[in-house]
């Protein structure tokens, strides 16, 4: 999974970045299992580590500290996998600055569907 977040006026800030996981998808957290390694994602070239992330069974959160001369651009990136088949509500990420109200972005939302291996 991979979230680019833009921000319109670079400057300092504590960002929350929250992405919700539809159903039929589990994190494979890298504290528990190899496969969750975020190394194998060298192909992202704005990505940013985060201060402080967290592997939940619903949601991925992670914490960023900005300043103002960081590029307005930032990714980050989790690894999932898919478990069960179907047709699932793909949920909004969230980013927001956690000390101004009035910084705050969301996706879209959409469905995804899982099929069976044959």
């Amino acid at each position: 999974m991979v979230l680019k977040v833009t921000e319109p006026q670079p400057q300092f800030a504590r960002v929350i970045v929250a992405d919700y996981l539809p159903a039929g998808f589990e994190i494979d957290n890298p504290r528990l299992v190899s496969s969750g390694d975020t190394g194998t994602l060298d192909w992202i070239a704005d990505g940013v580590a985060p201060v402080h992330s967290e592997f939940r069974d619903d949601r991925f959160v992670a914490a960023f500290e900005r300043k103002g001369g960081d590029p307005a651009v930032f990714t980050v990136a989790y690894v999932v996998r898919a478990v069960s088949p179907g047709r699932y509500v793909l949920p909004q990420a969230y980013v927001e600055d956690m000390y101004r109200p009035d910084r705050f972005g969301r996706t879209g939302t959409g469905t995804i569907e899982i099929q069976a291996a044959k």
